[in-house]
């Protein structure tokens, strides 16, 4: 386990909870995680489809690791969360 990651979760989580006003216990803890983890998730599945479209589609025939990892430093920038969900939706 990275301890630096399951912190970085329960922060998030703690922030969630007390924003939400619900209680701290390990049912709600669980649920928030969960959820975080989800759009996380989600979020990261999104920037790399639209990475791969994007290579594809640029004609880019040997697409390697350091090509990918490329195109997701820009992606953030250029799509915001909300129209990343909505164009790897359609991908």
């Amino acid at each position: 386990m990275n301890k630096q990651e399951c912190k970085k979760y329960m922060r998030k989580t703690y922030k969630r909870l007390i924003d939400l006003n619900k209680s701290l216990n390990e049912e709600n803890i669980e649920y928030e995680m969960k959820n975080i983890l989800k759009e996380q998730m989600t979020e990261y599945i999104a920037y790399s489809k639209i990475a791969i479209h994007n290579m594809k589609s640029s004609g880019n025939i040997n697409i390697t690791l350091k090509d990918i990892l490329a195109q997701i430093d820009i992606l953030p920038t250029i799509y915001p969360k909300y129209k990343a969900f909505n164009t790897a939706n359609r991908l």
